[in-house]
């Protein structure tokens, strides 16, 4: 299984790891679930295409309003509830699978959606 990094609060490591593909949905490992299909990446996709924003990547304090707010909006669509947190370990995995680029900043990562 593909093991991920990512920045906690005050530049602490947060590791996790995830099964599946972005093709046909993965289980995020660290909290054991939830099962994300690929519908709803092909919908944060087409919602991000083109377009950089800021998506947080700590674990205790993602960023309002940018990725994992987007995530925590429309997750019920797609049959779980996830929160912001849970946006930034999608993002990992996005960025991990190179269906986006990225540059850190910060706590932050710019998310460039092709």
């Amino acid at each position: 299984m593909p093991r991920i990094q990512t920045l906690g609060s005050e530049n602490k490591r947060t590791w996790f790891v995830y099964e599946g593909n972005v093709d046909h949905g993965t289980t995020l490992i660290q909290s054991g679930k939830p099962i994300v299909t690929h519908e709803f990446y092909a919908a944060a996709l087409k919602h991000f295409a083109g377009r950089t924003i800021r998506g947080g990547f700590s674990e205790t304090k993602p960023t309002p309003g940018g990725f994992g707010e987007w995530i925590q909006e429309n997750s019920r669509k797609y049959g779980h509830t996830l929160t912001p947190r849970h946006g930034s370990f999608i993002a990992a995995i996005l960025v991990h699978e190179r269906y986006i680029h990225s540059s850190l900043q910060g706590n932050a990562i710019l998310l460039n959606f092709p």
